[in-house]
């Protein structure tokens, strides 16, 4: 007890959930839609990013927009560290609200505790290709976040990884697909996990009209996994090896690119 009270009298620089009760956070983001910081992220994510990219000067035309000084810069991103590549912190905020909004976004009418008359549950496929919809504004720019996405670090460690878990396990739970409690759980959320890695990557070089290949390729994927799903039984740690070489994959193409 006297442990806690210390953690909780020492002032946080950065929001965090120890501080104060939020009303309707998107976890595992610690501010909610009525914040200054939801509000700017949300309006670049919509406006700029599609023009500049995921980058400061998305943000700061946001700020502008907003009649907001760039000084709010510093505070959007203190969570986070800087990646070694010397990506912006409010930066890396900025593509952890995409990764997270998008996730809610994808199961918002399925969700009994965000809606009174949850819709009836889709196909796997229909998510997988419902997400990958989502893309298509930011679609330019998806090298970019990729690319940001598998540098190794912390950001890699503590955002992205657990994002892209988070996002297959919805997908599963929230679809018609049917479920298991053994290691089966595991290996089907991470062949999800890596077949929306490689549809993205596959998105991000696409050039057909309303990325038709893409979704041909996406639909390939699942099929792909469906199947390994019932031949194979691997383990824990050979699927967790499988998903880290996908991501190294995907870092070596893009570096080519």
């Amino acid at each position: 007890m006297l442990a806690l009270s210390r953690i909780l009298a020492r002032r946080l620089y950065h929001p965090s959930a120890l501080e104060h009760q939020l009303a309707h956070s998107f976890a595992p983001l610690t501010y909610g839609p009525g914040s200054t910081q939801f509000k700017v992220l949300e309006h670049a994510l919509n406006k700029h990013v599609p023009s500049y990219g995921f980058n400061e000067r998305a943000l700061v035309a946001s700020l502008n927009d907003l009649d907001l000084g760039p000084s709010l810069l510093s505070v959007i991103g203190a969570s986070n560290s800087p990646s070694f590549l010397n990506a912006s912190p409010a930066v890396l905020e900025l593509i952890k609200f995409h990764l997270v909004t998008k996730r809610y976004a994808l199961t918002k009418e399925l969700d009994p505790a965000r809606t009174s008359s949850p819709a009836e549950p889709p196909a796997l496929e229909t998510l997988f290709h419902r997400r990958l919809e989502l893309n298509k504004p930011i679609a330019p720019h998806l090298t970019q976040l990729l690319s940001s996405l598998s540098i190794p670090g912390e950001f890699l460690v503590q955002t992205a990884l657990p994002e892209l878990h988070r996002l297959s396990d919805d997908m599963v739970y929230f679809s018609k697909e049917p479920d298991a409690n053994d290691f089966a759980w595991y290996s089907k959320r991470i062949a999800l996990s890596c077949a929306f890695v490689s549809s993205e990557l596959f998105m991000a070089q696409d050039r057909s009209a309303n990325y038709a290949d893409t979704f041909e390729f996406a639909a390939e994927k699942l099929h792909n996994v469906s199947k390994l799903g019932q031949y194979y039984n691997n383990t824990e740690e050979y699927m967790w090896y499988t998903l880290l070489m996908s991501v190294n994959l995907a870092k070596s193409q893009l570096t080519r690119s």
